[in-house]
């Protein structure tokens, strides 16, 4: 089985991928490509990236399965709530684990790592 890799990221810090995809699964992970945004844009601009990756490899985020959030500060829970309600499917809702973290960058506000299921035609 081959995999699938995405948004490689490279310069002065570790050498990713943001996606990879392998069968039926794909999974990016991300914090916002302009850290230098308040809470709400930074959640904006990475569910943007995750919607073009997931794309990339086949996949969108109607066929999300389980999303994991992580926080610098658990306040910002709120602000989260209502932009999450308007990017997902309200019928359909993915699993999603929420922690609060320190990240390897103090400007990034929140990270987010999704896992969708691929067609079989794309796997």
């Amino acid at each position: 089985m081959s995999i699938q890799k995405t948004g490689r990221i490279g310069g002065q810090g570790p050498k990713i991928f943001l996606g990879s995809a392998a069968g039926e699964i794909a999974s990016v992970c991300l914090t916002a490509p302009d850290n230098s945004a308040d809470f709400t844009g930074q959640t904006r601009d990475i569910l943007a990236v995750v919607d073009e990756l997931l794309a990339e490899m086949g996949s969108s985020h109607d066929s999300i399965v389980a999303v994991q959030l992580w926080l610098a500060d658990m306040g910002d829970w709120p602000a989260f709530v209502p932009i999450w309600n308007a990017w997902i499917d309200p019928a359909a809702p993915p699993g999603l684990s929420v922690v609060e973290m320190a990240a390897s960058r103090r400007d990034s506000l929140l990270e987010i790592r999704a896992w969708a299921m691929r067609s079989p035609q794309t796997a």
